[in-house]
């Protein structure tokens, strides 16, 4: 896809700069040049001018008559302009046909010293000439300051915007008109006449130098003017001509001598106001070459064909529309602030071209690409069942759209199968399972994962095992380990990688499976293991070594044996009990909690009364009804006040006392005994667990079998113990009536 890509990014870019060569070449965003160069002609200040023109208008034509004019009339007007001390005169107004009053006017013209006269050319010429030269008559271009061609050449739309400053052939050629009248008032030739006498003139045939563009400093009308009429009558005061240059030229509206110009329609004496006053100020509008607008038009281009490469597509809609107003910028501010135009047109067109050719090419190759792959996706073996509703035939399409569409519908109805795949295997999983990216953000998650720490998608996955466990040392990392929660239950944390289909890691998988059931089993067996091969192995031991001793009295032996054997007996009835209650399998019937109470401690009185210990267990007024396995709970009872009698000194009291608050059955046996240390009190209901804080033989299954039991029948059991002060142990069960209902749903299922 790179490959491809690249490869139509090459022939985007080729056709790119073989579409501005041509254009740049053969010049054909003249006409959108020149508009943009007229609407920013018109934005340009108008500069202060040095002209003042004296108009041959409608006025002037009433009072001195039809043209032409006697040479006279113009004589005189240079007597009066001469008079005043102008900078120069140009007179726009050819004398090109011999009359009786030349020497009058060549006198005039001599007189004033400073008159610039026009020539134009006729081209081709008579009888085969490359060109006539219009000239004024010899008296008259003799008296003549200087004499300047005043040829104006229209644009290919018709409007003049250029003004060539040398026109000729070569050996053979005259300056501009504007050009003389800026040498005498300036004593030098103007930098652009300078520029464009470096360039020849084409050999053999006539021809102008290259054009300069005429900055207009404004309307129509913008120069100073005054009637022709006017000035010959001595209506206009000397100060106001003197010091400046005069251009006398015609101005009326049927004259002819009027050309469009950006500006609207233009005398031919005005434009020659314009050009002069650039002249003089230097401030001629230098078009660059050809050359200059191709690299111009190519730097922007380079600049959006590497972007297209490199960024994303709406990055590189702003950077395109950021660059055409800067093109427009630029030539803005080149021809307003340094009086250069770079034509802006060749370089928007390439950015406009190139930008919906690259996105053509691209979709085209990106749906060369995306065909092909879902051609071979579909090529390749489904690995989930289709259901009932089998897939969709793809067919022969001939229409490319619709082929194209059908190989999509199919892609993503296999994707859509394979994200419902993954999502039900993964909420199916028992354990907790959590799918997280590169940044060990979770991504997904299972219910029993959400169940264990809540909402978790979207966090870290280490800061959701440093909830579960907070010493949890280090980072995550691939492999299995336990960890121990807060809450004591055990897991196995196994982190697996991710891998995309090119083998790249893209995240990871975590599973956490709770162990703490096999856990505990395992402790469970190994106390097991402990109780046959210690506690029930020792009292056996025990009887041997007697049985080997014969020095032992037959009185005292059969004592000593029958101590151990019921030793022994009563860890396996503690065993059996233990295991029976941890089964879960037991008989329900409505008992009396206070009989019951009653009666195991009749059972235990004989203990109580061989150690001096006063036992109070009075018989309840009232009955305490429960649902529950009599043996069981009757055994309970008796190991409770058994332990109580067992750790208890001669000359005390044990009091066993029923009380109901609710619909709960509280039944309390304190005694006054030696008490649990508190470093015991947590664990002294797990099964084999023996107080340290006491004397005496026994498995310690006797308080996990009472707190089984207690369970078992949706109880609660507390403990208050204080050493050398006795303790208290508080059972809790639900009234008979509460439970009527849910043990009878439990017996029919």
């Amino acid at each position: 896809m790179r490959s491809r890509l690249l490869l139509e990014w090459l022939l985007v870019a080729g056709l790119a700069i073989f579409t501005l060569c041509l254009l740049v070449s053969y010049e054909l965003t003249e006409r959108p040049d020149n508009l943009a160069y007229d609407a920013l002609m018109r934005a340009r200040p108008a500069l202060q001018s040095d002209v003042t023109i004296v108009a041959i208008d409608e006025a002037s034509l009433a009072s001195i008559g039809r043209w032409p004019w006697p040479r006279d009339a113009h004589a005189r007007l240079i007597d009066r302009l001469a008079a005043a001390k102008p900078a120069a005169i140009g007179y726009d107004v050819l004398f090109v046909e011999p009359s009786a009053q030349d020497a009058r006017l060549a006198q005039a013209i001599a007189r004033a010293g400073n008159v610039v006269l026009p020539l134009t050319f006729s081209v081709p010429g008579n009888n085969g000439a490359l060109f006539d030269l219009q000239a004024p008559v010899a008296p008259i271009a003799a008296a003549a300051h200087a004499v300047g061609h005043a040829a104006l050449t229209p644009d290919r739309d018709g409007i003049v915007r250029r003004a060539s400053l040398i026109a000729g052939i070569r050996g053979a050629n005259w300056p501009d008109f504007a050009e003389q009248v800026n040498r005498l008032v300036t004593g030098r030739a103007s930098p652009a006449f300078q520029s464009s006498s470096k360039s020849d003139l084409p050999a053999g045939q006539f021809g102008f130098s290259p054009p300069i563009l005429i900055p207009f400093s404004g309307a129509v009308g913008a120069h100073p003017t005054v009637s022709f009429g006017a000035v010959l009558r001595g209506e206009v005061p000397p100060e106001l001509l003197a010091g400046r240059v005069i251009l006398v030229g015609s101005t009326a509206a049927g004259s002819g001598d009027q050309y469009p110009v950006p500006r609207g329609a233009m005398p031919g004496v005005e434009i020659l106001a314009n050009l002069i006053d650039a002249l003089i100020d230097n401030r001629a509008i230098h078009q660059v070459g050809p050359g200059t607008v191709l690299v111009a038009a190519f730097v922007p281009l380079a600049i959006l064909l590497v972007a297209l490469l490199v960024l994303p597509p709406r990055i590189n809609v702003i950077l395109g529309l950021a660059l055409m107003m800067l093109v427009v910028a630029a030539s803005a501010v080149l021809l307003i602030g340094a009086d250069i135009w770079l034509p802006p047109t060749p370089a928007l067109i390439g950015l406009l071209i190139v930008y919906p050719l690259w996105a053509w090419r691209r979709l085209e190759a990106a749906n060369a690409f995306m065909v092909e792959e879902l051609t071979q996706l579909r090529g390749e073996a489904d690995m989930l069942p289709t259901g009932a509703a089998p897939r969709q035939r793809l067919g022969w399409f001939r229409e490319a759209i619709a082929r194209q569409t059908a190989l999509l519908h199919v892609a993503i109805g296999r994707v859509r199968d394979l994200r419902r795949f993954f999502a039900d295997s993964l909420q199916a999983l028992p354990d907790a399972t959590l799918v997280t990216d590169l940044a060990d953000q979770v991504l997904v998650a299972n219910r029993a994962a959400d169940a264990l720490f809540g909402t978790s998608s979207g966090e870290r996955l280490c800061d959701l095992l440093c909830r579960l466990a907070p010493n949890l040392p280090g980072e995550v990392v691939d492999g299995a380990r336990e960890i121990a929660a807060a809450d004591g239950r055990i897991f196995v944390l196994a982190v697996v990688p991710l891998n995309d289909s090119q083998g790249h890691r893209a995240g990871s998988i975590a599973r956490l499976t709770d162990i703490s059931a096999i856990r505990l089993a395992t402790r469970q067996r190994e106390d097991a293991l402990q109780l046959l091969t210690h506690d029930m192995r020792s009292p056996q031991a025990s009887i041997l070594a007697l049985l080997d001793n014969k020095a032992e009295d037959e009185q005292s032996l059969r004592s000593r044996i029958a101590g151990y054997a019921r030793r022994t007996l009563k860890l396996a009835d503690d065993f059996v009990h233990y295991a029976r209650a941890e089964s879960g399998e037991h008989a329900e019937e409505l008992l009396d909690f206070g009989a019951l109470l009653v009666e195991a401690a009749d059972d235990q009185w004989p203990l109580a009364k061989a150690k001096d210990i006063r036992l109070e267990a009075s018989d309840p007024e009232v009955e305490y009804l429960v649902l529950g396995d009599r043996s069981l709970l009757s055994r309970m009872l008796c190991n409770l006040i058994g332990n109580a009698i067992k750790y208890s000194d001669g000359g005390t009291i044990i009091r066993c006392t029923l009380q109901r608050e609710g619909e709960i059955l509280y039944c309390h046996i304190a005694d006054e005994g030696r008490g649990i240390p508190p470093e015991d009190i947590e664990t002294i209901f797990r099964p084999f667990h023996r107080s340290r804080g006491v004397e005496g033989s026994g498995a310690g299954l006797g308080l996990a079998f009472v707190h089984m039991v207690i369970q078992r029948h949706g109880g609660g059991i507390d403990m208050e113990s204080k050493v050398g002060a006795g303790t208290v142990f508080t059972v809790r069960l639900p009234i008979a009536e509460d439970r009527t209902s849910d043990i009878a749903e439990v017996a029919r299922a």
